[in-house]
């Protein structure tokens, strides 16, 4: 594990802290960072609500497997007159028996018979027309069920539950991806508080330079040279802390985005000082074989988990479209009661059971473009699948590269902060005796806060990269 060097900053940190406590600002760790965003970030409600549409498409095609219930209540007002068909008449006259005859003013007319043949035959005539409303009710319930439709409705049902798992995976999906853009963003505020402390040091430690080389000067031990370099001195390193908290700011409102909070806070942040070092579980990260690294991303994703199940799905709705050739086997049941007075209707049962087409009839060529549609879907996802195996193949033998090159960074920048501090030790020593000169002194004073500088970008690049791979291999947050 990489150690040490780094008091400078680990000092910085500590003041930074009992500031915060002195100012009761709210504290903010990681996870509660990552908890806020799971609540309320725009992209995990938008999940959440595409699972929500799609559990309602999944009760839909459930209710397409149960009976459905009809009926309902008219009121229908209307005149007496009645209008046969010529099959109703045709009908009626046959059940009375019927003849043509000629009458007085020597004119063909149609008589009927009760009874043919033996007489009482009399005029048919015509009945009168009544424009009166006449009171009719009617009011029926029943129930219709397609008790077999060729898989058409078990498979939508099958289809539509596989695209709501899919949907609930990503959820989870969008959640581990904005954890892992809050862990970024976190670490990113936190380096930029330590950067700003550096600078505040560097700028602190300059001033009193500044101020000794001013009562060297005055006193006739030092030249105008020095006090010019270290008024240089001191203000590039007031631009460097100007700099410095510009980019606090920045990171800051990176960190209000990434957590999809639209109000501003003014948080403490507060984190594992480990969560920067080298850990002895990193080893293992860096030394695993890919092939194994790659396997468990591969187990773990959850892009891929979610792509599959769409896979599901969309087989299942191929089968369903498969099944629109066929007719379907329905069975209604339908009581109907009819009459003019509510209080007195008279009833009626219906019992059917047809196979027939869907409403609207069956066109194969629409049935076949149908399947052609779903499968084309198909091939689509699975596309989707090999593409996002290979993005996660990059994404984990990247984040394995960056990891190592954190680690080489981190041991090397812990060798110059230690080298650069016992130089700015020295070289202050030497100027202070008189032996060393002012370019030495600040050259070294330069070279120790670059030093701090990079050991905060080192410890940060650590922190970031094993972020990124354990996102990169399903694993954590």
């Amino acid at each position: 594990m990489i150690a040490g060097a780094q008091a400078s900053v680990g000092g910085a940190v500590v003041l930074l802290a009992i500031a915060g406590v002195a100012r009761a600002e709210p504290t903010l760790t990681l996870d509660d960072a990552i908890r806020m965003a799971r609540a309320h970030h725009p992209a995990v409600d938008s999940e959440r609500a595409q699972a929500a549409a799609a559990e309602g498409r999944r009760q839909q095609a459930l209710a397409r497997l149960l009976p459905f219930l009809t009926g309902g209540v008219a009121y229908q007002p209307t005149t007496p007159n009645l209008v046969a068909t010529p099959a109703q008449t045709r009908a009626l006259l046959s059940s009375t028996g019927s003849d043509t005859v000629v009458d007085s003013a020597g004119m063909p007319t149609t008589i009927t018979c009760r009874t043919p043949g033996v007489g009482d035959c009399a005029v048919i005539a015509p009945a009168p027309t009544s424009w009166a409303l006449q009171n009719f009710w009617m009011a029926d319930i029943g129930l219709s069920w397609t008790a077999w439709d060729w898989g058409h409705s078990i498979n939508g049902y099958r289809g539509a539950r596989n695209f709501l798992a899919a949907a609930d995976v990503g959820v989870t999906t969008a959640e581990r991806d904005v954890a892992l853009q809050v862990a970024l963003a976190f670490f990113g505020a936190l380096a930029a508080d330590q950067q700003v402390a550096v600078a505040e040091d560097a700028v602190k430690t300059y001033q009193a330079h500044l101020a000794q080389t001013r009562g060297l000067h005055d006193s006739g031990l030092r030249t105008g040279i020095d006090v010019a370099t270290a008024e240089s001195a001191e203000a590039s390193a007031a631009i460097a802390l100007s700099r410095a908290r510009s980019t606090r700011q920045m990171v800051r409102d990176q960190l209000q985005v990434a957590l999809g909070d639209d109000r501003p806070h003014d948080w403490r942040l507060v984190a594992d000082p480990a969560t920067f070092d080298w850990q002895p579980a990193d080893d293992n990260l860096v030394r695993a074989r890919f092939g194994a690294l790659e396997d468990d991303a591969f187990s773990h994703r959850t892009e891929l988990v979610q792509l599959r199940l769409q896979q599901n799905g969309l087989a299942a709705q191929t089968a369903a479209a498969r099944a629109g050739y066929f007719p379907q086997l329905t069975l209604n049941i339908d009581p109907v009661w009819g009459g003019s007075a509510w209080s007195s209707l008279t009833g009626n049962l219906t019992v059917t059971v047809a196979l027939g087409f869907a409403p609207g009839g069956m066109s194969p060529w629409l049935v076949h473009g149908q399947i052609r549609e779903a499968e084309a879907n198909l091939l689509v996802v699975e596309a989707q699948e090999r593409a996002q195996r290979a993005a996660i193949r990059r994404e984990a033998a990247d984040a394995r590269s960056a990891f190592s090159a954190a680690r080489d960074e981190l041991r090397l920048t812990q060798t110059l902060t230690e080298a650069a501090a016992r130089q700015r030790s020295l070289a202050e020593g030497r100027y202070q005796s008189g032996v060393g000169n002012i370019i030495e002194l600040y050259d070294a004073l330069l070279g120790d806060v670059n030093a701090r500088f990079q050991m905060v970008q080192a410890r940060l690049a650590v922190a970031e990269a094993r972020v990124q791979l354990r996102h990169a291999l399903g694993e954590g947050d």
